[in-house]
């Protein structure tokens, strides 16, 4: 292994949106680097979204299909644990990186038994240990800790997640779990594309009114109730307001409703499923997301390359990204009235609002960018590779 080849990698996740939206910048870096870059998933198209038009694969990258079903089904995942230690055998992986809950479990049971030299998972959060049952959560944590153990290397987005996971004893040395933030194109998520006028015509926003939006999928974790309890506080002291939401999810017709309840269904556009997420961003005034629960939180780092001013909710990984009165304002989960305040205020100020996009959009050059999350991560490859003997 490594010496008379380039050191393969092999990523596995559920799904190819996530392949293509998260992982495909690391593995198309490690090709430039001289790695072989390989990532096993699912090519079933998400449920929240299609695949993009660019078909399921990446450039430089071969994409193995394996189907991995997102919630416990004893069968399938034997399936999915036979057909990735086929994939290892095939490819004969030096490091496997494993992304997402379930992936995280089968991706390194299938490395394990193939006896792959190096194995790391990305834990984006640790999310069920709040909601579930307890006895269901003892069994989630358990296996976490079970996995882990043969695990070299836990990778995650923030240092709020890190300490979760260090809380859990998912580890019980803090060495072996590392704080990685994600990264943003800052070439693609530029404040320099351009005016968003024609965007907004098309979106029947009209070029004279303020934008607040946001970028989400449709689904109770992403507080987009409150987002439209606060359009309405925000609406009723300010005509000159629109709102867009843009994403797709199971949501969508319930949240309709609710705008048309509470008197702003003329004043909300739903979007639905986009691949033009900067230009959309572009087309903003201001950024606003009252999510409950994020890993990272990239979309508010994406937003803040675009050189725009963001409103977010104050729990953990999202105060590690948004910087309170430098960037953005943070606000307490689930208050509308706080939210509209922070809107309010910032629309009312349009210099405050430059100057916070401006600040953030150096936080994501400094602290954000893929470069910088393609740099430690590999860092890390090579230091685990070392310490296994794999000639580099």
């Amino acid at each position: 292994m490594g010496g008379n080849r380039p050191i393969r990698v092999l990523h596995v996740c559920t799904i190819f949106l996530t392949a293509q939206t998260f992982i495909a910048p690391v593995l198309r870096y490690l090709s430039r680097r001289g790695y072989e870059a390989a990532v096993a998933c699912s090519q079933e198209s998400a449920a929240d979204g299609p695949v993009s038009p660019g078909g399921r694969n990446i450039e430089g990258c071969h994409v193995f299909s394996v189907s991995i079903p997102r919630t416990i089904r004893p069968f399938q995942d034997l399936l999915a644990i036979r057909r990735l230690c086929q994939v290892i055998r095939e490819f004969k992986p030096d490091v496997i990186h494993t992304q997402t809950s379930k992936a995280g479990i089968v991706g390194r049971l299938a490395a394990r038994l193939a006896s792959v030299p190096v194995i790391i998972h990305t834990a984006h959060a640790f999310p069920f240990h709040a909601y579930l049952p307890w006895p269901v959560t003892w069994v989630y944590i358990w296996i976490e800790r079970w996995v882990a153990s043969w695990t070299d290397l836990l990778m995650v987005d923030t240092e709020s997640v890190r300490m979760d996971g260090l809380r859990q004893r998912i580890v019980q040395d803090a060495s072996r779990i590392v704080t990685v933030p994600m990264g943003v194109d800052l070439t693609r998520f530029s404040p320099s594309l351009g005016g968003p006028g024609t965007l907004r015509d098309a979106l029947g926003l009209g070029r004279q009114a303020l934008v607040v939006g946001t970028v989400a999928r449709l689904v109770p974790d992403k507080g987009l109730e409150c987002f439209l309890r606060m359009a309405a506080i925000i609406r009723a002291e300010r005509t000159d307001v629109k709102f867009l939401i843009v994403g797709e999810g199971p949501l969508r017709h319930s949240l309709e409703q609710i705008a048309e309840s509470i008197g702003i269904g003329q004043d909300v556009v739903f979007a639905g499923h986009r691949t033009d997420i900067p230009e959309l961003i572009e087309a903003m005034d201001l950024f606003v997301l009252p999510t409950r629960r994020e890993g990272f939180g990239v979309v508010f780092a994406e937003a803040m390359a675009m050189g725009k001013a963001t409103v977010g909710s104050d729990i953990g990984p999202i105060a590690e990204v948004l910087e309170d009165g430098v960037t953005g304002y943070l606000a307490p989960v689930d208050d509308p009235k706080t939210f509209a305040a922070r809107a309010l205020a910032l629309l009312s100020d349009e210099a405050k609002r430059r100057t916070f996009g401006e600040a953030g959009r150096r936080r994501v050059e400094q602290l954000f960018s893929q470069s910088r999350m393609c740099e430690l991560i590999e860092g890390q490859y090579r230091r685990l590779l070392a310490q296994k003997g794999v000639v580099l």
